[in-house]
């Protein structure tokens, strides 16, 4: 698999080369004269993104079409891992083969920024005076270099989904607001049982468990962005946060016994989700996608309904309680299209009105005018009573919280490795905590220090 470093090289060599030829670029006045259909010709448009077409793309760019037959687009789907990444980032290179993409990690998103392969938007948005905070609000997009290069499509909601006939069963109410330490009290209560009999009460993590990923959830809810850093030369990790999210899991990992231990689920490859479906745990932290998992009762059958909680707080006074819910799905025009015009104009209704397909499968758009009694009947589905919960959905799938954005990626992926490298040993019992985070903060600053 290619690293970071390899692959940002590759991009921005092959970058500067395609400016050469293209001659540095576009003239946007050029490129807008070229691309509305005055000539009569019919503009066309390819769109790349991750999500599966029958998932929703597919019904999106049919809308479109139908009602713009002057403007045409092609989905094109890429998958979003490193390989799948590479050749998106490849071919935003080539001439012709995307006009607009979606950008699925902030630190994926500066790369290309700074490889010159993304528009800045700030002159659409002015001329087309497109509000950007009563549409989306005042933190929806972050500035690199000043401008804007993206706007968000969907909000990626994190919660707990909760059994809730376990919940009855232990007499506990649906939490609205808790910390680490209410949360593992819910998890004695709701583990039941031995051996292969036995209910877990927690599972942190919604595919195997990864370490990195939910510790920089938990932090960011004391911390708030850039969380991992105190600056671009130092890391943050001896801030008493991270060793205190690993002490939580060791706690309910091999003291309490009420979450399975990380080297099991590991080894098994075990999944939240399907562990949460056929009645193993009662507890998972997840998110709006494993309601898809929910709603397919033919895969994973089961009667009872799942209640839903915010993520847990480090503390009672932790500031920023979305622990990993924010902006997502970050749309963007490659700064190397000829139809830059005709992009922005997709862009703009797709981010709006036009990714309402995508609802039912989970994805909550970020547009602030969507209708949220529609958005809740598409993501839970016809007869949503039978398997959900819906007051609790609507409470922590609207709540309004202040999302973190990050700004800082240097070394990220590294600082990655490290954390999942340290904190596993941790796990598994092998280190101490300290000695763990310890770790992580030495190999953390070697690395920022060289670069």
């Amino acid at each position: 698999m290619m690293n970071h470093q390899r692959m940002m090289g590759i991009v921005l060599t092959a970058s500067l080369a395609a400016m050469g030829l293209a001659g540095c670029g576009s003239d946007p006045a050029a490129d807008n004269a070229g691309s509305t259909g005055a000539s009569g010709k019919v503009v066309k448009l390819k769109f790349w993104g991750a999500v599966p077409e029958e998932s929703g793309p597919k019904q999106a760019v049919e809308n479109w079409n139908k009602a713009h037959p002057d403007i045409q687009v092609e989905y094109v789907r890429f998958v979003n891992d490193e390989a799948g990444n590479t050749k998106l980032e490849t071919s935003l290179i080539a001439g012709g083969e995307v006009d607009l993409y979606v950008n699925y990690r902030m630190d994926k998103l500066v790369k290309r920024i700074n490889a010159n392969l993304v528009e800045p938007l700030d002159s659409y948005i002015a001329k087309d005076q497109f509000d950007i905070k009563d549409n989306f609000g005042d933190k929806a997009i972050t500035k690199f270099n000043n401008k804007s290069y993206y706007i968000p499509a969907i909000i990626l909601n994190d919660f707990v989904s909760i059994n809730k006939s376990y919940l009855d069963e232990a007499k506990l109410p649906i939490p609205t607001d808790w910390t680490w330490d209410q949360y593992k009290d819910y998890a004695v209560k709701l583990t039941k049982g031995q051996g292969n009999d036995k209910r877990w009460g927690s599972f942190v993590g919604n595919l195997e468990p990864k370490i990195y990923e939910w510790m920089d959830k938990t932090v960011k809810t004391e911390l708030g962005p850039n969380a991992f850093y105190k600056d671009a030369q130092t890391s943050n990790l001896d801030n008493p946060v991270f060793k205190s999210y690993l002490d939580t899991m060791v706690d309910m990992e091999r003291n309490l016994k009420v979450q399975p231990p990380y080297a099991e689920a590991k080894t098994s490859k075990l999944q939240g989700t399907s562990l949460f479906l056929s009645g193993k745990t009662a507890m998972v932290w997840n998110g709006t996608a494993g309601i898809r998992s929910i709603k397919n009762t033919k895969d994973f059958p089961h009667d009872f309904v799942t209640a839903f909680a915010p993520t847990p707080k480090m503390t009672a006074n932790s500031k920023y309680i979305g622990g990993g819910t924010g902006y997502l799905d970050f749309v963007t025009i490659n700064a190397n299209s000829a139809n830059k015009e005709a992009a922005w104009k997709f862009l703009k209704w797709y981010v709006t009105e036009g990714n309402e397909p995508l609802i039912s499968s989970g994805r909550v758009p970020a547009w602030k005018k969507v209708d949220k009694e529609k958005v809740a009947k598409l993501v839970l589905g016809d007869n949503p009573e039978k398997l959900f919960d819906v007051e609790s959905f609507k409470r922590v799938a609207f709540a309004d919280v202040e999302y973190v954005n990050d700004t800082q990626f240097k070394n990220l992926a590294e600082i990655q490795k490290i954390v999942d490298e340290e904190g596993e040993r941790a796990l598994i019992g092998e280190k101490s905590t300290s000695d763990a985070v310890g770790n992580m903060k030495k190999r953390a600053d070697d690395i920022l220090a060289k670069n």
